[in-house]
């Protein structure tokens, strides 16, 4: 699994099942769809949002 978002603020990127991939960003099973949307740039790696939002309590 790992957690992706869309790497330009604004576009929309189609996900399979054909809804469109949340902005804040969204865990999805790596497959062959979303290495190439990685590799097209169309998507980038973020912190999974459980531990980012964890990192963010810690800190407050």
């Amino acid at each position: 699994m790992i957690t992706i978002k869309p790497a330009k603020e604004g576009v929309n990127v189609p996900k399979p099942d054909g809804k469109h991939l949340a902005a804040e960003g969204e865990t999805v099973k790596r497959s062959a769809f979303w290495v190439r949307r990685l590799s097209d740039k169309d998507v980038e790696i973020v912190k999974p949002i459980a531990a980012a939002k964890a990192a963010t309590k810690k800190g407050e």
